[in-house]
């Protein structure tokens, strides 16, 4: 079928009512207005229900990178990024009532005053001026099969005092681990034989996390303060039971962390034309980390102690010149560290890893500007160019430091031919961030396998050239196709270590060029005319990616990339029985790594979980799923060589094991007054 028949088959699936759809196109500045009215029969709870039902809006929580511009997600709380990092934008979403929500905004290609952060598209919350607060009482729990609960509880509000604005959340929660479970295990070696066994993994914790934020008026601006406090403990266990009852692998993971944050943001109106933003964050966290394990008469101990922080302060002037032409500069400073110190023992005696004891401190500068024209009502231009320099230092068993300087160019477009058409386009090169975790050396006792650190890291570096084509039909019916082509310099993958006594390591470090693309379909289907209140919304990501594997001199993908990654959603809202049902799919994943030694590969199975949710009253809600309901099982197969080159006559065993995590039932109870 053409995409345009296509088009016409998906149009011909909403009634001929999008002349009555609650929207308002302010075609001069760029911006689609989505009131609340537009997603009352849906029945939205919260602020993060309504901005992932907007028409071909993809929503996108931003990245864990260190600093504050480069980590932004694509949507925005009345115009402003909230000053945290901690807390997810999802969460923050999530915190805001749907009964707070006046409408939500979508700014393509820019808006004057507005921050797009990067994006092409960003959706903008804006809150009623009437909304006085809201308190929310939630209390949850999944029932495994085998007995474990997971009892969680929520109590947040907000309240107005006058022109000050404080809201608090507490979330007390236990886990599971849905990547453990029971299954078998297979080892194959090169001499033909065959050694079966038999997995149990257990996962699973608890945690803590507290919120507080308050909004009041300071010189002539407004002030917001953001604190977060997280405590969370994971334990983790395995046997490896053989058939015959014997002698059987035994380890024992915990994990502890414990976290905070402080930020503030200040903002102030210069001129009727010109606002200053600055934004400090300060964090600190701590990870204690200690595994051990037990097996026909040997043990080993591994313990790692963590400690990290991260300072951020950054300023922005925008300035409006015109109703078509804005401009925005400043500038980003972040100081970053981490210190690291392990412990290794097998049967008492002490093991030697390289880069074990280190303290790896960033400093990095970035200056920026943005300017943004409206050329014409349906034509949107944006450049930018950002100038970044960062030292990394490491202190303890190695002493390094390397400096780098990277410029940042960005120049994107968009047009929008009709009213039902636009096309995007854009072109930048971006600077990636180097982990922290991989100048650490690390092992692993349910392979057998120790990780160096990889001193010599540099940033990857990529040029990425991408184009957008969203077409929307009907009510709330999208489609949005994109297409991505990436140049990457400086691969960040895995290569091989050998320390000053001959000793081979697998380690983190850049493997050379590579190119890749992408090609990402979103759907937005209203299936009013067969099935009333029913929605179809979709999402799948096609990847492939190029490189040199080290080892071989052959070609083959970058390790840990998905070449697939998809979601598939379908809901039926019934408004008059006050509910609401749906299932939802999510792709399964399939990665593969490449050590020296070592070829991974990594399969998890789909998940589908069924929902419904009743609301029987103002503010009340009860929610069942059916998570898992196809038991998705996970699958991994290790292909381990004895040299350095990986060929077949290296060959030393294959170790494929499989677990299977078992469908459960999940309850919501939720209560918001106000």
């Amino acid at each position: 079928m053409q995409f345009g028949s296509l088009f016409a088959a998906l149009a011909a699936a909403t009634p001929e009512a999008s002349a009555q759809a609650p929207v308002v196109v302010a075609a001069t500045e760029g911006v689609t207005r989505y009131p609340a009215a537009f997603f009352a029969e849906r029945q939205p709870l919260s602020a993060y229900d309504m901005v992932v039902r907007v028409p071909g809006f993809t929503f996108d929580g931003g990245d864990s990178v260190r600093g504050f511009g480069g980590a932004a997600g694509n949507v925005l709380i009345g115009g402003q990024r909230p000053a945290t990092k901690s807390e997810s934008l999802e969460d923050a979403l999530r915190r805001i009532q749907a009964s707070q929500v006046d409408r939500v905004e979508i700014i393509v290609g820019g808006a004057p005053g507005i921050d797009m952060q990067g994006k092409n598209v960003v959706a903008n919350v804006i809150l009623r001026a009437d909304a006085k607060g809201s308190t929310l009482l939630a209390v949850a729990s999944s029932f495994q099969q085998d007995g474990r609960t997971t009892p969680a509880m929520r109590f947040e509000g907000s309240r107005q005092y006058g022109v000050n604005a404080f809201d608090w959340s507490i979330l007390t929660f236990r886990y599971v681990d849905d990547g453990a479970g029971e299954g078998p295990k297979i080892v194959r070696r090169a001499n033909g034989t065959v050694s079966p066994s038999w997995l149990d993994e257990t996962g699973g914790g608890d945690g803590l996390t507290a919120k507080a934020n308050l909004k009041r008026p300071l010189l002539g601006g407004r002030l917001s303060v953001n604190t977060v406090y997280e405590r969370e403990v994971y334990d983790w266990s395995l046997e490896d039971i053989p058939p015959t009852g014997g002698d059987r692998l035994k380890v024992i993971d915990a994990d502890d962390r414990e976290e905070g944050e402080i930020g503030l943001g200040w903002e102030r109106p210069l001129t009727a034309r010109s606002r200053v933003e600055l934004t400090g964050l300060l964090r600190r966290k701590h990870v204690d980390y200690a595994s051990t394990f037990t097996e026909a008469g040997e043990a080993g101990r591994f313990t790692s102690a963590r400690d990290s922080g991260e300072s951020i302060a950054r300023g922005v002037l925008r300035h409006t010149l015109s109703p078509t032409l804005s401009f925005e500069g400043g500038g980003e400073i972040a100081v970053n560290f981490l210190e690291s110190q392990i412990g290794y023992l097998v049967n008492g005696t002490p093991q030697v890893l390289p880069a074990a004891n280190v303290r790896v401190e960033e400093k990095r500068g970035e200056a920026f500007g943005v300017a943004t024209w409206r050329a014409h009502s349906a034509l949107t231009l944006e450049g930018a160019l950002r100038l970044e320099r960062s030292t990394i230092s490491q202190t303890g068993d190695t002493n390094l430091e390397k400096s780098f300087t990277y410029p940042k160019p960005r120049l994107s477009v968009t047009w929008s031919p009709s009213a039902h058409d636009q096309l995007r386009g854009r072109v930048e090169r971006e600077v990636g961030q180097l982990d922290f975790s991989d100048f650490v050396s690390s092992t692993t006792f349910s392979t057998g396998r120790d990780t160096a650190g990889g001193a010599e890291l540099v940033p990857e570096r990529t040029w990425v050239f991408e184009a957008a084509w969203e077409r929307k039909f009907g009510k709330d019916g999208a489609v949005v196709l994109t297409a991505r082509h990436k140049e990457i310099s400086d691969v960040a993958d895995r290569i091989l270590v050998v320390d000053k006594a001959g000793n081979l390591y697998d380690a983190p470090g850049n493997i050379g060029d590579a190119a890749g693309d992408e090609l990402e379909l979103s759907v937005n289907l209203p299936l009013e005319r067969f099935v009333p209140g029913g929605l179809l919304r979709g999402k799948g990501t096609w990847t492939r990616s190029e490189v040199v594997d080290p080892i071989t001199g052959r070609k083959r993908r970058i390790s840990d990339q998905e070449p697939f990654e998809g979601e598939l959603r379908f809901s039926q809202d019934l408004p008059k029985r006050k509910l609401q049902w749906g299932l939802e799919l999510f792709s399964g994943e399939t990665e593969t790594s490449y050590a020296f030694n070592e070829v991974s590969r990594f399969e998890i199975e789909p998940w589908l979980l069924a929902y419904a949710e009743v609301k029987p009253r103002q503010g009340l809600s009860l929610r069942v799923e059916a998570q898992n309901l196809t038991g998705r099982g996970l699958n991994r197969q290790r292909e381990v060589f004895e040299g350095r080159v990986r060929a077949p006559g290296d060959f030393a065993y294959l170790d494929d094991r499989r677990v299977d995590f078992d469908p459960f039932i999940y309850f919501r109870l939720r209560q918001t007054w106000g």
